[in-house]
């Protein structure tokens, strides 16, 4: 760090996990800048605002509207400090600020389309525990797209449930509104932490996740949806270009002296589809236990001998029954993961062909390119060249 340099604190609460993707995106784009980044943990024992600012002397701050609170944290802190807001609550989102929001509609919509394209019955929203504007947004988009669609949709109070009970009297109220739903039925969670609430409160009761119950969580926090049972499926808002944004925003607001603020919303990722909305035409615990594999392996050279492994049957016998269940071979579900993965490296980075190539499995890239062009009827390049005159069209 040196005076010489544009120093900038970015302020995170270190119990929301998915923070270290939004600094990604501000380590990325303040490289670009030649900036410096200092990143506070807000929940770390003896950090206060008066402290770290008397410290660090920043020339600009961005804050994670969840770290603000902590420790003494708050916008008045920043009084005279350039800042940039991230997500920041429905009350400072109204006043006069630079900040980054997530478009809400995007997620409820990608979260949604999963489950409405699985044909259910009914469908549920699940509150989070405590009262949350973000919470509120979703179930309002959640009832907004439910009735526009004429689908039958409830509502589980969270909030409520969580005031008047304990855990074993809010997971019982909980287990009774997934059972009363008809089914099969399809269930939004607020967030991933309900997700995975909603997913082990279901199968307790019995109820088969998806068949019976198929749920959607916000965020992909993948600890907490790779490690559900079964994994759950979710769509996170996009953090890393939040980071781009935010440290964007800030230099405007370094060079125009805060006097043109400025709220940007930030788009989502694509939604990662794992087992809790995974359909196959034949139920067989051991074929998903496989896709789930290759899913998580294929582009770390996973190979149909590994996917097979996995099974715990032997090679034909394996293979024959992840055919008759989804209607391909192993080794073409290893490709389709394969070339999403490259799809969506060729149109999210500018990462050079031969590292996306080295990314997705292949041990060349001439390797990705017949594959790919095989697949998607054009090169890798031409891809590209294609997604980007789509996006600024």
């Amino acid at each position: 760090m040196t005076r010489e340099s544009v120093n900038i604190l970015y302020l995170f609460e270190g119990a929301f996990s998915l923070w270290r993707r939004r600094l990604k995106g501000v380590y990325a784009q303040a490289r670009e800048l030649g900036w410096h980044v200092e990143p506070i943990n807000a929940d770390d024992e003896g950090v206060t605002a008066k402290s770290t600012l008397r410290f660090w002397r920043p020339d600009g701050v961005i804050a994670d509207g969840a770290a603000l609170g902590r420790s003494g944290f708050s916008q008045d802190d920043f009084k005279g400090i350039p800042a940039v807001y991230c997500d920041a609550d429905d009350e400072l989102a109204a006043g006069s600020h630079y900040g980054v929001r997530h478009d809400s509609r995007a997620a409820v919509r990608l979260a949604l389309d999963e489950l409405i394209s699985l044909r259910r019955r009914a469908y549920g929203y699940v509150h989070y525990f405590t009262p949350q504007d973000w919470s509120d947004d979703r179930e309002r988009l959640f009832l907004r797209r439910t009735g526009t669609a004429g689908l039958r949709a409830e509502v589980f109070d969270s909030c409520e449930a969580y005031r008047k009970a304990d855990a074993k009297t809010f997971f019982r109220r909980l287990s009774r509104f997934l059972c009363d739903l008809p089914r099969p039925c399809g269930i939004l969670a607020a967030n991933d932490e309900m997700g995975v609430h909603v997913i082990e409160v279901a199968t307790a009761a019995g109820l088969r996740v998806p068949e019976d119950v198929a749920v959607t969580g916000i965020d992909d926090d993948e600890l907490l949806c790779e490690n559900a049972l079964p994994t759950l499926t979710s769509v996170a808002p996009d953090f890393e270009q939040s980071g781009r944004l935010a440290v964007k925003l800030l230099a405007q607001c370094l060079k125009d002296g805060g006097r043109r603020p400025e709220v940007i919303t930030y788009d989502c990722a694509p939604l990662v589809r794992r087992q809790s909305t995974r359909t196959v035409t034949v139920y067989d615990q051991r074929v998903v236990k496989a896709i789930e594999y290759i899913r998580l392996n294929a582009c770390s050279g996973a190979t149909v001998a590994d996917a097979v492994k996995t099974m715990g049957l032997k090679a034909r016998t394996g293979e024959n029954r992840f055919l008759s269940a989804c209607g391909h071979s192993i080794r073409d579900e290893i490709l389709a993961v394969r070339v999403r993965e490259a799809k969506r490296l060729l149109t999210d980075t500018d990462l050079p062909v031969a590292l996306i190539a080295e990314k997705c499995g292949y041990g060349n890239e001439r390797s990705l390119r017949y594959v790919f062009a095989k697949a998607t009827g054009v090169s890798p390049i031409e891809w590209r060249r294609n997604g980007t005159a789509e996006s600024n069209s």
